[in-house]
């Protein structure tokens, strides 16, 4: 076989070998299911138009038609949320990426045609195709930078996983808290509306001023603003969790249930949650990949400076006369103007700046991680003191009023007052709830997984209006804990 024979078979056979490279469809979601099951046990589906979706959205509305739990929100918000679907997609660009840095430039190919003026008058025909040199050197090392950056979006979408499902809790907890402080502010506005409804029966038989039915009036009015900003903030609430759940149409009109999840018993110690955090941060894995990336792109730039811009190739050409000749040709370029010092300076910059990053991040983790278990701390304090002292306080005042009011001493409004006031204290005491239970959500986010367990969690209260006094062991029956 001649020597361009030879060389048709090598063409062939390098352009079947490119086109054997295929982009994987689900790029890297294995290894993100690993990535997130290692700190919770969270479902990680990328939706691709499969049967297999159609099975997952039948699930999703089964989610929604039942009672809305808060693992059953997260399920929802991880399998429909379409800007989670969104970063998956980077696992496919990535992936793309990782193929194209294994694959080799295409060669150049050149010819020439040249027509001579006096006999032989055979035309003269070259032939030219040319390698970049480098790049057939900077494969593996090409390689390996898309490699890194392929598992640093591996750890990106993991850790994206973990916040979708952190934020959906917290937006959860808040939308409970407001759908049960709007129950609250409508029993207010009703005993309310039954004051100002007697008032005005006592000042028509003569009994009540004017001042004290304008009071009464003042009053009732107050509480149906309350009552209306009550429910406007529990729509908020809402639409917020939507746009997490991504809900829209007859999605939205999922249920709550009546009361939010009791303080549990303790809290774990600060020192674990830093280290937990520093440790478990897939954003902060993600960013010690992107300094391991810079350090070895500076590293090529360093040890190839003067290789940049060489090529090999081939020559072959026909005389005049009929005969070929033929030979290998390279290409070197010359270093006078440009020696990547400006490349190598930019480099270094990058580098510098990942480390900084990566310090800067580490220490912002350890002190969102104290911030927040501080504020844990202070709503799980005020919800119990509501609990133990401020709502036991305004129920044995409700006793006795009611005591006072059966033996004529005091007038009609003065029990409804104290019921009033009552029932603020345990509206108080719902917000204290939900904020301990929103700022324990962002705790955990926070820390890069689910909270470790500290044990069980005492009774829960009741509304006030039953029968839960401090001396039937009610509100006072567990003793605050703290560490």
């Amino acid at each position: 076989m001649t020597w361009r024979g030879r060389a048709v078979l090598l063409l062939a056979a390098s352009l079947a070998a490119a086109g054997c490279a295929s982009v994987p469809r689900e790029a890297g979601i294995g290894e993100v299911r690993s990535l997130v099951s290692s700190r919770e046990n969270l479902p990680v589906r990328w939706n691709q138009g499969t049967a297999e979706d159609e099975e997952v959205s039948r699930r999703v509305d089964e989610l929604l038609r039942e009672e809305l739990s808060t693992e059953g929100a997260v399920q929802v918000a991880l399998l429909a949320n379409p800007s989670l679907q969104a970063t998956y997609e980077e696992l496919g660009v990535s992936q793309a990426d990782l193929v194209q840095a294994g694959l080799l430039r295409n060669p150049v190919f050149f010819t020439t045609v040249r027509f001579p003026d006096r006999p032989p008058s055979g035309l003269s025909i070259k032939f030219e195709a040319a390698q970049d040199f480098l790049d057939l050197l900077l494969l593996p090392a090409r390689k390996r930078l898309a490699e890194d950056e392929f598992e640093r979006a591996k750890l990106r979408v993991a850790g994206r996983v973990l916040g979708v499902a952190a934020e959906t809790r917290r937006a959860y907890y808040e939308a409970l808290g407001a759908h049960q402080a709007a129950s609250i502010r409508r029993l207010i506005a009703e005993a309310a509306g039954a004051s100002f409804e007697l008032a005005r029966r006592i000042h028509g038989a003569g009994n009540l001023s004017d001042l004290g039915l304008a009071r009464e009036e003042a009053l009732d009015d107050q509480a149906r603003v309350a009552l209306a900003r009550s429910e406007a903030m529990l729509r908020e609430k809402r639409e917020r969790l939507n746009r997490l759940l991504g809900a829209w149409g007859e999605r939205t009109t999922w249920r709550l249930p009546t009361k939010l999840s009791d303080l549990p018993a303790g809290e774990v110690p600060l020192e674990r949650l830093e280290s937990l955090a520093v440790a478990n941060r897939y954003d902060l894995a993600a960013a010690r990949k992107e300094l391991d990336v810079a350090a070895r792109t500076l590293g090529i730039t360093r040890e190839w400076r003067w290789l940049l811009g060489a090529g090999i190739g081939a020559t072959a050409e026909r005389e005049t006369d009929g005969h070929w000749v033929a030979g290998p040709s390279l290409s070197l370029e010359l270093p006078l103007f440009d020696q990547r010092q400006a490349r190598i300076a930019r480099d270094e910059s990058l580098l510098r700046r990942e480390i900084a990053k990566v310090t800067s991040m580490a220490i912002d983790i350890r002190s969102e991680v104290r911030e927040l278990r501080d504020l844990l701390i202070h709503y799980r304090r005020l919800a119990e003191h509501y609990r133990t002292t401020v709502i036991p306080l305004r129920e044995r005042i409700v006793g006795l009023t009611e005591r006072e009011y059966n033996y004529m001493l005091i007038g009609a409004f003065d029990l409804i007052a104290a019921k009033q006031q009552e029932f603020d204290a345990y509206q108080e005491y719902i917000e204290a709830v939900t904020a301990y239970w929103s700022t324990r959500a962002e705790l955990q986010r926070a820390v890069g997984g689910r909270l470790p367990d500290v044990g069980g969690e005492p009774g829960e209260p009741r509304p006030p209006g039953h029968d839960h006094h401090p001396e039937n062991g009610g509100w006072n029956n567990t003793e605050q804990q703290s560490h």
